[in-house]
């Protein structure tokens, strides 16, 4: 049996052994920390997407990203529904308003006197979104159902997920007690009858959802009769391409080659009112301009580049401090016989042992901390099989990389130094 040399050389000096697995550990936890806050950023920006039910959107050309949708007309969508092939088209309201956090006293109580409305807290943007309550346009029937609680303009369901700023009553998380509170949303004064459970998005730590009347008070700069999203369904989803060519047509809308979308501008689309995407054309361009398009995206790409710089690093001193003390033992194979091609197996394979090593604290000690920042935060982290086997493969490139650059240190070991 073969000795495992490069596990030999690990375990003989356990203290230098400890030092390159925590460094190894630290460079692999900062990749798991970028790798996350990047799919954070993606899953957030294209989460209300996702809980939306389209296979094709209808926007404005002007649009720059969600809480900037700007608008069209809604007779677009009523065209839309024109079509044999569409089995629904509705319209959808989003935009930025202002949430007052409600007083700390009681509902009722905060009723009675004008002092009252006064101890309230202070003013937040916040998402705002409208839905018919008769026909809602999301495709999870929890918040479907309670949207259906939305029969006048006065009316609020308040996201769960949004932040303790805007006023809870615990001064944590909205809950049953929140409903029936009476607070204030853009000009006008509001009621909590329901909660729902969505996530915020990249523009805003709180959302709340309402009917498209409700929609224009909060928002008094649009009107009913401009949206900001037309969301259609067809009866066939696969037809959405022969869809959308259709209604490009009906709308007098030259089509374009897909492949240059990401670089069209807004002035170069002015001479239509509405443009028309199909559901993962949407998802993608949410994506891209958050990830390419903003600093968010840039700087964790960058980190990742960064966390690995610093893993090989670390690595490299170790292997090659290792390989300097032990310079003697590697003279000593030479004159053995062993040549250059199996001390290199032995320094690569001691690197990925190292690797291996330093992988397994690392990810038990990253996935507490995306549970933390998710708790702190509201970011959605999660810790999926492709982020773990990326790292994985990212920490042993690492490592690999490093002892490569070691060798140069072990191929000056000569046997004749032994005399």
């Amino acid at each position: 049996m073969k000795t495992p040399l490069a596990w030999k050389n690990l375990v003989h000096n356990k203290v230098r052994t400890s030092i390159g697995v925590a460094g190894v550990s630290f460079a692999v936890i900062l990749i798991f920390m970028q790798l996350g806050f990047l799919g954070g950023i993606i899953h957030t920006a294209t989460q209300i997407y996702d809980a939306l039910e389209f296979d094709l959107m209808l926007r404005s050309p002007a649009y720059l990203h969600l809480t900037e949708a700007r608008s069209f007309p809604r007779s677009r969508v009523l065209q839309a529904a024109s079509l044999s092939e569409v089995a629904e088209a509705r319209s959808f309201y989003l935009g930025l308003s202002e949430w007052q956090a409600p007083a700390s006293v009681p509902a009722v109580e905060s009723a009675k006197t004008s002092e009252a409305i006064e101890e309230e807290g202070d003013w937040r943007a916040i998402i705002t979104m409208g839905t018919d309550p008769k026909d809602p346009v999301f495709n999870r029937q929890e918040i479907n159902d309670e949207a259906r609680k939305l029969s006048d303009s006065t009316f609020v369901l308040v996201d769960v997920k949004s932040k303790s700023e805007y006023g809870p009553a615990d001064d944590e998380k909205f809950s049953e007690t929140d409903i029936g509170v009476e607070t204030t949303l853009g000009p006008h004064r509001v009621r909590i009858v329901g909660l729902f459970e969505l996530g915020t998005g990249m523009a805003s730590n709180g959302a709340c959802l309402t009917n498209p009347e409700g929609y224009v008070r909060a928002c008094p700069w649009q009107t009913i009769d401009d949206v900001n999203f037309g969301l259609i369904k067809l009866k066939d989803p696969s037809e959405a391409e022969l869809v959308r060519q259709k209604l490009l047509s009906i709308y007098g809308i030259p089509s374009r080659d897909e492949k240059s979308t990401f670089s069209l501008t807004a002035a170069a689309l002015t001479n239509t009112d509405v443009e028309i995407l199909t559901r993962q054309q949407a998802l993608d361009r949410e994506e891209h301009r958050w990830v390419h398009e903003t600093p968010l995206g840039q700087i964790f790409t960058l980190g990742v580049w960064v966390a690995l710089f610093v893993g090989v690093a670390i690595v490299y001193q170790v292997l090659s401090t290792d390989i300097a003390n032990m310079m003697g033992e590697y003279a000593t194979l030479k004159a053995m016989g062993y040549g250059a091609k199996y001390l290199t197996k032995v320094v690569l394979l001691q690197a990925v042992l190292l690797a291996v090593v330093g992988y397994i604290p690392s990810i038990i000690v990253s996935w507490g901390l995306y549970r933390l920042v998710e708790k702190l935060s509201g970011m959605p982290m999660n810790m999926t099989p492709g982020i773990a086997a990326l790292v994985l493969a990212l920490a042993i490139t690492m490592c690999v990389l490093s002892g490569l650059a070691a060798l140069r240190k072990l191929y000056q070991a000569d046997p004749a130094d032994l005399f």
